[in-house]
């Protein structure tokens, strides 16, 4: 889950089912349940998840933040969870929002959050990333540029959802891309990135989340023995251990190292390990993501070479820990899909999200050709855009046109065009900054936010005076004789 841009034609959740097989790689778009609530298809969010062995041994999924396909940066927080499944076939997901209150952390994202639990209570942690720049500083130049966001800990009640900020000392600036691991009451943050700065110092934090006042708190202590890194892979290896593989050391450099972290004790140990036998074509990558699979294995993805006339491909290759003494294992899968216009040299960490669509699945064959551009799957009855043609409207638009959704019917709701709806700016910035639900002109219903219909001009013929005429004259015919024959 999370991409960079707007999903597939042929899955309009951004959530896919990935079935690896072998050497076969298979990724296939995932329904969710009738009572679900919209899950946009968010880049970069920031993902955790909980299992609880004594309801259900599905994990739960939370996820905050991200990146929707208005490029704006939302704040809402989303509780996800498998609804059915039947082995490899069909597999549905159950989501639902979370209502926050209290100190509610703003939209942003790179940033990270973790479960833990005190005094047999469960919060989520939350802390770091980047956000717009303040709304008394953003002007149409710099609307979409981002600012590392302050530096404050956010507790969060999973039962309840309300929200608490704290502010502390130790932790001077922020960042984000950073590295975050739970264990019980406490949270270790390690590496980062500052957009200030542009540097990853060599960073270990430990959050202590303690509940047993009257309100919750969070300490934090500053350790030695940090690693410099950011967006990297944490995958765990066991009940107390974990391993880092990938991330930068810089924007133009990989870190091919790798680490064995321990967390034991309330205390963390680091240790450098002996790394995978790359692949030349991972040696020779600029950019590389992945995510973990559990089990000491990790899933890799690199960017394929460009050919002339053809799309850029990208290769997925499966990373297998053994332990310390023996020798970690990559092999690679299948080649995956492409898309053109993600050619581009990626921000720090965006490439550690997917950019797939169904490739050899039931759903591939139901592409919409008219659609063969991509960016977007259904708009009104009205839609005029060309994306051939096509050029910025609005001081917001960067690369693609500004889209809002249509929230008729739950699984009927659609994108629309904010140009075709005739949407100023200034509307099309309040409804991405409100969660009132927005109601295009073709599904208007009594509530919510319907977009002003465009009053066509009335063409006012003016009102001629009629000319005043004379009085009628009566026109007197000569009566003929006539005669009576008696």
């Amino acid at each position: 889950f999370g991409q960079k841009g707007w999903p597939k034609r042929s899955c309009s959740t951004g959530v896919f089912l990935l079935h690896l097989k072998g050497h076969n790689l298979k990724l296939k778009a995932v329904s969710f349940s009738p009572d679900s609530c919209y899950l946009p298809p968010l880049r970069c969010p920031a993902i955790t998840h909980y299992s609880d062995p004594s309801e259900s041994k599905s994990p739960l999924y939370f996820i905050h933040g991200g990146r929707d396909p208005n490029n704006d940066l939302t704040n809402s927080l989303y509780l996800m969870m498998v609804y059915s499944s039947t082995g490899n076939k069909t597999t549905s997901l159950r989501c639902i929002e979370k209502n926050l209150e209290g100190e509610v952390p703003r939209g942003r994202y790179g940033h990270s959050i973790n479960v833990v639990q005190s005094k047999g209570q469960m919060l989520l942690v939350l802390f770091g990333g980047r956000c717009f720049r303040p709304r008394g500083q953003r002007t149409s130049e710099n609307w979409n540029s981002v600012v590392d966001c302050f530096p404050e800990v956010f507790l969060i009640d999973i039962n309840t959802g309300h929200c608490t900020s704290h502010i502390l000392p130790e932790i001077e600036d922020g960042f984000s891309f950073h590295i975050s691991i739970a264990k019980i009451d406490r949270v270790y943050i390690l590496g980062g990135h500052s957009i200030e700065t542009n540097l990853r110092p060599e960073r270990l934090l430990c959050l202590k989340v303690d509940l047993s006042g009257t309100s919750p708190s969070v300490q934090c202590t500053i350790l030695q023995g940090g690693i410099s890194v950011s967006s990297a892979i944490v995958t765990q290896a066991g009940n107390d251990e974990f391993i880092i593989l990938g991330g930068y050391e810089s924007e133009s450099k990989k870190r091919m190292i790798c680490n064995t972290i321990t967390v034991e004790n309330d205390n963390i140990q680091i240790l450098e390990r002996e790394p995978p036998v790359w692949t030349s074509d991972i040696k020779a990558s600029k950019t590389w993501f992945g995510s973990s699979m559990e089990s000491n294995t990790v899933l890799l993805g690199i960017p394929g070479e460009s050919k002339q006339d053809a799309a850029e491909a990208y290769f997925f290759y499966i990373v297998k820990f053994g332990k310390l003494d023996e020798e970690s294992q990559v092999s690679c899968s299948q080649e995956s899909f492409t898309d053109p216009e993600e050619c581009s040299t990626f921000e720090d960490s965006e490439e550690f999200n997917f950019e797939v669509e169904a490739d050899g699945s039931d759903d591939a064959e139901n592409r919409d050709n008219a659609d063969e551009e991509g960016y977007w799957i259904k708009c009104s009855s009205a839609c005029n855009m060309n994306v051939n043609i096509w050029e910025p409207y609005y001081s917001t638009e960067l690369n693609k046109p500004a889209m809002i959704f249509c929230s008729s019917g739950g699984d009927d709701g659609h994108w629309v065009h904010a140009q075709c709806m005739n949407l100023a700016e200034s509307q099309l910035i309040q409804f991405s900054q409100e969660n009132t639900k927005y109601f295009c002109n073709e599904h208007y219903i009594d509530r919510g936010i319907q977009t002003p219909q465009k009053k066509k001009q009335i063409k006012r013929t003016p009102i001629k005076s009629p000319r005043k005429k004379s009085p009628a004259t009566l026109k007197r015919t000569p009566m003929k004789k006539s005669f009576l024959k008696r």
